[in-house]
């Protein structure tokens, strides 16, 4: 009985690992599964398997593709709230969430391999600007979506033409500025 709850939740983490969008999260199921079967050797009664299976695969392989994945570069996408509001109400993070140009924002990313995180904050334009942890800055006003990004960013400018070429229905705006114009 235990051995098929272990190989079911094997399964489910199995499945977990291939269909999950963020990376870290594939590892950390990658490291569940591998004490799983860790412990399916145990109860078979092969603890030296078990052992290796839990020190090298559980541990030492998943400290590797953490360490290898810390290379990789997460987007921090920041949307500065509606109408100068403290905080953003769920009604305007839902409508933001499901707008078109943030979810072909997302995409670009995803093509791309790229870690994007979503940060919905309470500040002002020119102070979220300011803010060196934000790598894209998105605004909604009459017109439609404006993105600002920094003049430098390689992969912001690659976004610009993907959205240029593709002529995609968002009417999402890109404003390129200089850091140093908003201090």
């Amino acid at each position: 009985m235990i051995e098929i709850g272990t190989l079911l939740l094997m399964g489910l983490f199995a499945v977990l690992v291939i269909h999950t969008n963020l990376l870290r999260l594939s590892i950390i199921y990658l490291a569940i599964f591998s004490l799983l079967s860790s412990f399916l050797y145990l109860i078979y009664a092969a603890p030296e398997l078990a052992i290796a299976e839990a020190v090298i695969g559980s541990g030492l392989v998943t400290l590797l593709y953490l360490a290898a994945l810390r290379r990789n570069r997460v987007y921090t996408v920041a949307v500065v709230s509606d109408a100068g509001r403290d905080h953003p109400t769920d009604q305007y993070v839902n409508h933001v969430e499901r707008s078109k140009a943030l979810t072909e924002i997302r995409k670009f990313f995803v093509r791309r391999e790229y870690e994007v995180q979503t940060v919905f904050v309470s500040e002002s334009l020119a102070e979220a600007l300011n803010d060196p942890t934000y790598d894209l800055v998105v605004v909604e006003d009459e017109e439609g979506f404006a993105t600002y990004t920094d003049d430098e960013s390689y992969v912001m400018l690659e976004l610009e033409l993907m959205f240029q070429m593709h002529g995609t229905d968002s009417e999402l705006r890109f404003i390129r500025y200089s850091p140093e114009s908003f201090a």
